[in-house]
């Protein structure tokens, strides 16, 4: 699929919800996520409910995401909230490669086996990065994701090079059984 059939599909799915959401849990109460003042990227974050929780609570935060829909919704709920949220409109699944780095980084919910190893390039050296992804376990219960999106049984940390587990989980958690994973970036 091209980056703009990519692009079109999820324009598609966020225009059909125009709502920010809840942030992620599994990040806004990890023990492992630094103290503010910190940078933080949300990657593939949608329209940034968890970005703009970061935001919210002093992060210096930016958004990465394909959808332009989901882009416009996050950065109308900055400006009604009164946040600074730095939005870059971007394929996480071309090979362009971002060039910042920040503290903490976040990727949720988005498999692309190609990226993982990637995103030490966009962590700071000791700095952390949340994944969180289904299992194939989770088809044991619902047909979807399919396979390709989901990982096997203890394959996350061999994705992730360069960085050294905080936290790793796998589990079921509301009906679907994900891998959760907090890492630190080794300083190399």
């Amino acid at each position: 699929m091209s980056s703009q059939e990519t692009q079109d599909r999820w324009d598609a799915i966020y225009g059909e919800h125009r709502s920010v959401g809840q942030p992620d849990s599994f990040v806004t109460t990890s023990e492992f996520l630094p103290s503010p003042p910190a940078t933080a990227v949300d990657l593939a974050g949608g329209t940034g409910a968890t970005a703009l929780w970061l935001a919210a609570n002093e992060y210096q935060v930016s958004l990465v995401e394909i959808s332009e829909v989901a882009i416009r919704v996050a950065k109308a709920e900055a400006v009604r909230r009164g946040l600074q949220l730095s939005t870059v409109h971007h394929d996480l699944e071309s090979s362009k490669q971002l060039f910042d780095r920040w503290n903490v980084a976040i990727c949720c919910n988005f498999l692309d086996r190609s990226l993982y190893p990637l995103l030490r390039n966009y962590v700071t050296p000791n700095g952390v990065l949340f994944v969180k992804v289904a299992t194939v376990t989770n088809l044991e219960r619902h047909d979807k994701p399919s396979r390709r999106f989901l990982v096997e049984t203890g394959e996350l940390p061999g994705l992730l090079p360069g960085f050294e587990p905080l936290s790793f989980v796998e589990d079921w958690f509301d009906d679907r059984h994900e891998v959760r994973m907090v890492c630190r970036r080794v300083v190399n």
